[in-house]
């Protein structure tokens, strides 16, 4: 075999074993879901119905889905306007586009709101195939139309999930993600000793029952 021949044919070798691996590698380690399986849900609507479906969220869409039991299809709700909660066993969503809702306490209010931060998927990654709009007579008794969402339509990858707080600071909403965005909620005469505070209880803002419980501290003062 010419030297040239063989040259190439051990770049092309090495072009598809790199090929593989990033595609293994992506799907193992980005998220698509904000739940990594599907969670036994009840979704509660304006008009009193209620239906239990396994429910999640989808972080590369940024809506909420459900998997219809009569295909095992996932699906999104063709009437999320009419939604008013989601239920995921014990933990309580608001409906919403782009991002999942949660009611950690709904007074004084303590919201978390995730939220995907995501890049353009390289050709190889797919989600399966394209998406479509499927006629559905019901799914657990909702009747409606119902959005098969196995693929990415924006061929995007999900590379980190953000957590942002929506609280009630006195009469006002305010909202923050890290330590100083958190001191600037409240009143600057509070603000050093809540420092004080999130330095010795070595406060991580990613974690949502350290953050919850500096949030209660702080309003007790």
């Amino acid at each position: 075999m010419k030297p040239r021949l063989s040259l190439f044919l051990v770049l092309c070798l090495l072009w598809a074993a790199h090929t593989t691996f990033a595609y293994a590698q992506i799907n193992s380690s980005t998220p698509r879901y904000l739940f990594e399986e599907f969670q036994d849900g009840t979704v509660f609507y304006s008009d009193g119905r209620q239906f239990a479906v396994p429910l999640n969220f989808n972080l590369v869409t940024g809506q909420y889905v459900f998997i219809d039991p009569s295909d095992q299809l996932e699906k999104e709700f063709s009437e999320p306007g009419l939604v008013v909660a989601l239920h995921f066993g014990k933990r309580i969503f608001l409906p919403s586009t782009g991002e999942a809702i949660e009611i950690i306490q709904a007074e004084p209010k303590f919201h978390v709101h995730y939220s995907a931060q995501k890049r353009k998927a390289p050709d190889k990654i797919t989600y399966g195939g394209t998406t479509e709009t499927a006629a559905v007579a019901s799914y657990s008794g909702i009747p409606g139309q119902g959005v098969i969402s196995r693929a990415q339509a924006k061929s995007s990858v999900v590379t980190r999930v953000d957590k942002t707080y929506e609280v009630k600071v006195g009469k006002r909403s305010r909202s923050f993600y890290n330590q100083r965005s958190f001191l600037k909620a409240f009143p600057k005469a509070m603000r050093s000793s809540l420092e004080s505070y999130i330095q010795e209880q070595e406060i991580d803002f990613n974690s949502v029952d350290e953050v919850f419980q500096l949030y209660n501290y702080a309003i007790q003062q």
